[in-house]
């Protein structure tokens, strides 16, 4: 009993000095009577912790902005290709002026010339009254 008496008493005292979170690591500067230096150093991880998360958060959103430039500037870069292929192959330039439009493109095309339409004739008609 009286070994684990002394035992606890060892345990419990503070093994001194000051404590910075790169001592975290090293168990030999860590007893059980420093719980309460250990959880203010846990404290200031946590901290930190937050700023890295909002920090990556931020960071994503970036890499997500940056692969959809990349994306639209390849998409681009290969119109760009096509067309000029297209001014110098006249067999090309045929294939091209050969698709069409799918049957729900199609039907917003002649909705939006149907509109356009209408808002020039109608400012035009009433001006002739």
């Amino acid at each position: 009993a009286q070994t684990a008496t002394q035992k606890r008493a060892e345990l419990s005292k503070s093994a001194g000095g000051l404590r910075k979170k790169s001592d975290l690591s090293d168990s030999a500067k860590w007893n059980l009577g420093d719980a309460n230096q250990f959880s203010q150093i846990l404290l200031h991880y946590q901290e930190d912790l937050v700023y890295l998360k909002e920090l990556k958060e931020q960071e994503m959103y970036a890499l997500r902005e940056l692969q959809s430039s990349m994306l639209k500037a390849g998409t681009r870069r290969e119109e760009i290709t096509r067309f000029n292929k297209a001014k110098s192959d006249s067999e090309f330039s045929k294939m091209l002026r050969a698709r069409t439009l799918g049957p729900e493109h199609s039907e917003t095309q002649t909705q939006l010339r149907r509109s356009t339409r209408v808002s020039t004739t109608i400012p035009a008609n009433l001006g002739k009254l």
